[in-house]
């Protein structure tokens, strides 16, 4: 039986493969977070959070950004395969999906998204209530949220993780079979990507101590690792 190749061996893909690419991952990147934040910060300027309705608001609103945010981030996953698979690549990939799939991009982003604002809903509502200095309850309830809310969020994120791989890989699959096989490939192997993602851990720790400026180098590496991984663990199951 065949293995899978090791973390060392994708992040030594990956790192050969960006050579020369970096001006191209980096602006992505860079333009897919000024339009994310930029949004994310209108809304924390127009909508109040002073209480348990306003955070609710807050988070709806911030939840329709996360589904637009879901283009580009099907459009990162679109250089970074193509990257995988050592083809050119180009800031106008970024866009690919504003002209190609919208509808299913939203679809599988409004479960993703979806996912991500349950799991941490019980953890935000929380701290409103932590203004209110005679609730002895507070932290347990604010850490118990957390934790479950986390491990939750963590497992389902790994289920879904190659949802847009896959969609750009079978193009033919709706948007439902996409989710569906995603959950299917990943069974057994959301260890494997949980220890890259940990293990990039001191390199983003690296970054913040940086100023965040590193992390323009470290973030497309973890993608582009993980752009292999997928290819990986495609070509072991076929």
């Amino acid at each position: 039986m065949n293995e899978h190749l090791s973390s060392a061996s994708l992040k030594s893909l990956a790192k050969g493969q960006l050579l020369g690419k970096y001006g191209t991952v980096i602006g992505a990147y860079a333009i897919h977070m000024v339009c994310v934040y930029l949004l994310t910060f209108i809304i924390s300027l127009l909508v109040e959070t002073n209480s348990v309705l306003g955070y609710i608001i807050y988070f709806a609103v911030s939840y329709i950004v996360s589904l637009l945010a879901g283009i580009f981030v099907c459009g990162e996953a679109y250089i970074y395969l193509k990257i995988a698979c050592n083809q050119p690549v180009s800031i106008r990939d970024l866009f690919w999906g504003f002209s190609n799939y919208p509808d299913k991009i939203l679809k599988i982003q409004a479960v993703i998204a979806g996912i991500n604002l349950i799991c941490n809903l019980p953890t935000l509502l929380s701290i409103p209530m932590g203004r209110n200095p005679g609730n002895p309850y507070f932290l347990l309830l604010y850490v118990a949220a957390m934790l479950t809310g986390g491990i939750i969020n963590v497992i389902l994120s790994l289920m879904l993780s190659q949802c847009y791989f896959l969609m750009l890989d079978f193009p033919q699959y709706s948007a439902k079979e996409v989710l569906a096989k995603s959950c299917k490939v990943m069974k057994g192997n959301k260890g494997r990507l949980f220890y890259i993602d940990l293990s990039f851990i001191p390199l983003f720790l690296l970054g913040l101590c940086g100023c965040c400026i590193p992390l323009l180098w470290v973030y497309p590496y973890l993608q582009a690792v993980k752009a292999n991984f997928y290819l990986d663990l495609m070509k072991k199951r076929s």
